[in-house]
């Protein structure tokens, strides 16, 4: 298919639906429902935003709302507010908000500042998490991983201060720098183990510091 001879760019205001298909530039501001497959280049939506379909892009920039029935394929992703999806594989990510995947969420780079849900495995080589409230994965993989809470996450969940917590099964990373994780099997190089952690096993190769007011129940150096 002749990519730039057969896309249009489309430019949403108000309420609308779309059948979906190729396009140059996507803009949407308010609501828009595409009842099909979506293929862009660049993506920016201000308002709600439901794909019935895959969403492919180049680049996407988000403030509102963003549920996609299928997944989400592109090189930078990035905003803040709410998005949904079947799976995301995407270059770079840079969010504040909500991320919800019920596959695997991978990217080369993924700096959130929120809560996440991925039911799958969370992957990226550099992946750093600052927490805003409950998140967790059923995995995390990658070359630096660096999972904190945020200093003002109390500011907007008043008298939750519990809730700034990541659950995994597993976390195994070159380097790895966990606060307020929940996790079964910490694996790393360099593993620094912070406040607020409990942590079943932790197996590392190089070095492993542990907080005070973290636990560690295992250790064993690989």
């Amino acid at each position: 298919m002749n990519d730039t001879e057969e896309r249009t760019n489309l430019k949403v205001l108000g309420n609308s639906t779309s059948a979906g298909g190729y396009f140059l530039d996507v803009k949407v501001t308010g609501e828009c429902t595409f009842n099909g497959d979506v293929d862009c280049r660049k993506m920016t939506l201000m308002g709600e935003t439901e794909v019935n379909g895959r969403l492919v892009m180049e680049s996407m920039k988000l403030t509102g709302e963003c549920a996609v029935k299928g997944g989400i394929e592109g090189e930078s992703m990035r905003g803040q507010g709410d998005i949904k999806a079947a799976s995301i594989h995407v270059e770079g990510i840079k969010f504040t908000g909500n991320l919800s995947v019920s596959g695997d969420c991978d990217a080369e780079d993924m700096h959130i500042s929120g809560a996440l849900q991925v039911q799958g495995v969370l992957s990226a080589e550099t992946l750093e998490i600052s927490l805003f409230g409950p998140s967790r994965a059923a995995e995390v993989g990658g070359g630096s991983i660096k999972i904190k809470r945020s200093l003002g996450g109390k500011l907007i969940r008043p008298g939750h201060p519990g809730s700034l917590r990541f659950t995994a099964g597993l976390i195994e990373g070159d380097q790895v720098e966990l606060q307020g994780t929940t996790a079964g099997t910490v694996r790393g190089g360099n593993v620094v183990i912070g406040t607020g952690c409990e942590i079943d096993i932790v197996e590392y190769r190089d070095s492993l510091d542990i907080h005070r007011n973290a636990t560690v129940r295992n250790q064993v150096k690989l």
